[in-house]
């Protein structure tokens, strides 16, 4: 049965989800990580860390005539849900409507990742990433729900930082298993440094969580527990409900402790002006 997303046809929801559940999120290289890695283990011997913080959003929207348009109910039900999500762990979100900005552009309205539109929109309407979680909604190239910048990214080119975001994911949006907002939560763990969980699959690095059990490909759909695409090592189920994953929004649920640890782990490497 064929499955259509974002004016894209695929040959079922499995192979739109491993052709990449629509997240264009580059799969950083082995020195990007390995650099990473030894910042971090460093870190932990020093640091200490607040017990919340709050992370500034601001809303870009790109329109194209009626096609794009994101209401204040939409906006507020989507800060709800990542305030579910993350609020939990002290990550706390927050906007000003007054701030919100809406951008007529047909061009940059279809984008795609790493194109010349991207570069075009976000340094044409970026706010300050120190200050600022920026947050693109457009229709994007065909196929894609959306993208995040890593937080070591920013280092080399502060334009690019922040989320992009096809406008049918945020909540009340039309398109069918992936409009409750989760692909919102999903993309702002790659802002924060997370991986995903199926990460390089058995053969490789994983997600550098050590309570996400390591599994060979992404899940999809609405799966039971069990040792979906498991590796040999027994490593116990899959973490199908993980925000991480490739799951319907619906079956996304939780972080593990081991994805916030690496959270604040990243905040306190590259962002850290919002630890003040």
């Amino acid at each position: 049965m064929s499955y259509k997303i974002n004016n894209k046809e695929f040959g079922s929801v499995g192979e739109f989800v491993l052709q990449g559940r629509g997240c264009a999120t580059i799969t950083p290289n082995h020195y990007q990580i390995k650099r990473n890695d030894e910042l971090v283990s460093g870190l932990r011997r020093t640091n200490s860390r607040p017990s919340s913080i709050i992370i500034p959003i601001k809303f870009i929207h790109i329109v194209d005539g009626s096609n794009g348009h994101i209401t204040q109910a939409q906006r507020e039900a989507q800060m709800s849900v990542l305030r579910e999500a993350y609020g939990i762990y002290g990550i706390n979100f927050e906007y000003s409507e007054s701030e919100v900005v809406v951008e007529e552009n047909s061009q940059w309205y279809r984008m795609d990742h790493g194109s010349f539109e991207e570069r075009e929109a976000k340094t044409a309407l970026q706010e300050n990433p120190k200050k600022y979680l920026n947050f693109y909604t457009a229709g994007l190239a065909s196929g894609l729900l959306g993208w995040a910048t890593f937080p070591w990214e920013r280092e080399g080119d502060f334009t690019k930082d922040g989320v992009v975001m096809l406008d049918s994911t945020l909540p009340g949006g039309d398109i069918q298993n992936f409009n409750l907002g989760k692909t919102a939560i999903h993309e702002i763990g790659h802002w924060l440094g997370l991986f995903h969980t199926f990460q390089g699959g058995c053969q490789a690095y994983g997600d550098h969580v050590h309570d996400t059990p390591p599994h060979a490909a992404p899940n999809y759909g609405k799966p039971e527990d069990g040792p979906h695409n498991a590796c040999s090592v027994d490593t116990g189920n899959a973490p199908i409900h993980n925000f991480m994953n490739y799951v319907d929004d619906a079956w996304m649920t939780k972080f593990t402790q081991g994805q916030i640890e690496r959270v604040w782990d990243q905040i306190s490497l590259y962002r850290s002006e919002f630890l003040s």
